[in-house]
């Protein structure tokens, strides 16, 4: 049985700062130029250079962390300490969103690479309440974050019964 444990994100502004101070330290790569007569498409060798210089502005200058972390903070989040067979024990965290409806459906949200367990917050209200009328569709929802994503815990092992290659 899992040990599970309620969770609220809560980022020390000494790591927000050091953050500021690493995007300040940044030197973007240069353009790359493949001349008049041929042209690559959009993102076909990584992002632009201007998305990326886009990005540094936007979190070293005018993100508001703090917002995007209360708002994360109005789901119910809990850590799961999972003992998974030949890894060891891993912490999961994930939102455990319950329907007022107790017959309602449990339902797994897992986040692809590389996204996070954010993606779910724009919906998950909606599929645990429905839209009011006594014969929705509701769901207990659990969104958890992935290994090596958001809150949970990194990978640290291989296991040592992993199928071989012939």
């Amino acid at each position: 049985m899992a040990n599970i444990r309620p969770f609220t994100i809560n980022v020390p502004d000494a790591k927000i700062e050091r953050l500021r101070q690493k995007l300040a330290l940044y030197d973007p790569p240069n353009e790359v130029s493949v001349g008049a007569e041929q042209t690559l498409p959009s993102w076909a060798r990584g992002p632009p250079v201007s998305e990326i210089n886009r990005l540094v502005s936007t979190w070293q200058t005018s993100y508001d962390w703090h917002k995007a972390e209360a708002h994360l903070n109005t789901f119910p989040q809990f850590i799961a300490s999972i003992d998974i067979d030949g890894f060891g024990v891993y912490d999961i965290h994930h939102i455990h969103k319950r329907s007022s409806k107790p017959d309602s459906i449990p339902l797994l949200f897992l986040h692809g690479w590389p996204g996070s367990f954010v993606e779910a917050t724009k919906i998950i209200d909606d599929l645990a309440q429905g839209d009011g009328a006594a014969d929705t569709r509701t769901f207990h929802v659990v969104v958890p974050s992935l290994i090596d994503f958001g809150f949970s815990s990194p990978s640290r092992a291989v296991s040592s019964q992993r199928a071989r290659a012939p």
